[in-house]
């Protein structure tokens, strides 16, 4: 009873905040306190604890740092050269948008992936006539294309170690449990790439993208010295994020280079880089702290308080049943991609839901005869249909990346429509079984 008030209320904060046109983390935040308090005996302090600090901490990061070139112009003068490049080409621009996010995901960038490049392709895409929606999607499904390899990819080494754990008590000694399980990694990564970009491919039609005209870009204005200088400081700050990551996925025993890791992490960077610019007067500081993101970041805050008191309330336990009671045996797959991607909505795939789930393949595989590589498939996939929602740490991080205020207010509902139509279509492609081909 109290998990389905719980949902209700979830739904009810969303659906008030897009009908009254008001913020919905203010609902759901009251939401919160009200279910909290009289319902699960929580205190107001505990609930209050709830508040998601790292993702908060990221998105004000990025809204400081990225906001000095959006405010002086660089950014918008760096998407007109980087559209030049491209030939003016907008038909191209989703796929390289795609490739670049997988390139840059596969080197270790992770979830901040969206932070690295997304003021950059932003602009290029809303001058190009990319729906952001697209935008999103190719930078979130490039960005999984190339984060879920088992080398260096984020996503694909937790992927690995926990299906290590899964075979510790199989009787299999060491070298065995490496070959079984890189096997399984390797066909997660190639069945996760193959519906990644058929999905990326199903909403470049779905948006009309063919048929973006080819725009003619007259040579772009070269930087002013304050727009230089302030590129010079956003490429910097590129390769500190970057090439940290790539040396600790690696050589993650180095002791220098854990200590660099830790010293550079994006959010890291971007405040030291914030200081940076503020100092050499780069833009107006009271102009760029009103760019902060300050409704995302309501929004965000107020309904992950609210599915963390729903996780109080038993969401996770009854997910776990669900997927050991009698489900008939073909909709196991289509099953473990939604209740992977209802989780998902929420919170992180790789840090909650793969840890969660990940445990309960050996018996579903053995008790219904499925292939485990597709079961490990279906959660590691369809947690990440809907790691590009506002509400988890990918999908936020990558809208408060978009510098067009006008654009970025109207992502977060958007993008909820957009990632359960993407779950609903991986579910699909799961019960069919294709998310096995390899």
């Amino acid at each position: 009873m109290n998990l389905a008030i719980c949902i209700v209320a979830i739904v009810a904060a969303i659906l008030l905040g897009w009908k009254l046109n008001l913020n919905t983390g203010i609902f759901a935040m009251a939401f919160a306190f009200i279910i909290g308090t009289l319902i699960l005996d929580l205190s107001a302090m505990s609930i209050m604890r709830f508040w998601p600090t790292t993702i908060v901490f990221y998105l004000i990061a990025i809204g400081i740092f990225f906001s000095y070139g959006m405010e002086n112009g660089t950014m918008d003068v760096l998407g007109q050269k980087l559209l030049h490049a491209l030939g003016g080409n907008a038909k191209i621009i989703p796929f390289a948008i795609a490739i670049t996010a997988a390139i840059v995901g596969g080197l270790g960038a992770g979830a901040s992936t969206g932070v690295i490049i997304g003021p950059f392709v932003f602009v290029i895409a809303i001058a190009a006539g990319v729906h952001p929606v697209l935008t999103v999607i190719a930078i979130g499904f490039g960005n999984i294309m190339g984060c879920s390899n088992p080398f260096n990819g984020f996503g694909g080494i937790v992927g690995l170690n926990l299906m290590k754990d899964n075979y510790v008590d199989s009787g299999m000694d060491a070298a065995q449990i490496n070959m079984e399980t890189m096997g399984l990694a390797y066909r997660v990564w190639a069945n996760t790439a193959i519906i990644a970009g058929v999905l990326i491919i199903i909403f470049y039609f779905v948006f009309k993208s063919y048929k973006n005209k080819k725009i003619e870009v007259a040579n772009p204005p070269a930087f002013t010295p304050v727009q230089k200088k302030t590129f010079i400081v956003v490429i910097i700050a590129f390769f500190c994020m970057v090439i940290p990551s790539v040396l600790y996925a690696w050589m993650p025993r180095n002791p220098v280079i854990a200590v660099m890791y830790q010293l550079f992490q994006p959010q890291v960077v971007m405040i030291f880089g914030s200081v940076i610019c503020a100092l050499m007067k780069l833009a107006p500081e009271r102009a760029v702290l009103k760019r902060v993101p300050i409704n995302t970041i309501i929004m965000i805050v107020g309904v992950y308080m609210l599915i963390k008191v729903t996780a109080e309330a038993g969401l996770v336990e009854a997910i776990t049943v669900a997927l050991s009671s009698s489900i008939p045996r073909f909709l196991v797959p289509g099953s473990i991609v939604f209740f992977s991607a209802f989780l998902s909505f929420f919170s992180s795939s790789i840090s909650t839901v793969m840890p969660l789930m990940y445990p309960l393949v050996p018996g579903i595989a053995s008790t219904l005869g499925y292939d485990p590589g597709m079961l490990y498939t279906c959660i590691f996939f369809g947690g990440l249909t809907t790691a590009l929602s506002p509400f988890s740490t990918g999908g936020a991080l990558t809208i408060a990346a978009c510098g067009n205020e006008k654009v970025r207010q109207a992502l977060p509902n958007q993008m909820i429509v957009a990632t359960w139509v993407i779950a609903l279509i991986t579910v699909v492609w799961a019960t069919l079984g294709l998310l096995g081909i390899v």
